[in-house]
């Protein structure tokens, strides 16, 4: 995963899953979300944003 951070905000470069696993780049005018899956259902969301300087946060369930 690139992302690309500016104070105008955050963008995805590149998302390329590893074998088995599907990704999708969503930015719902927030954060920039990326999830990542695999075929049992496991997932690992990143939530990049621009809040003062570059944060990001993952999520894995």
């Amino acid at each position: 995963m690139v992302v690309r951070y500016r104070p105008s905000g955050v963008e995805a470069l590149s998302a390329s899953p590893a074998d088995g696993w599907t990704v999708a780049v969503e930015q719902p005018g927030g954060p920039l979300v990326v999830n990542f899956r695999n075929a049992s259902g496991h997932l690992s969301r990143l939530e990049a944003t621009w809040t003062n300087g570059p944060t990001a946060r993952v999520i894995e369930k």
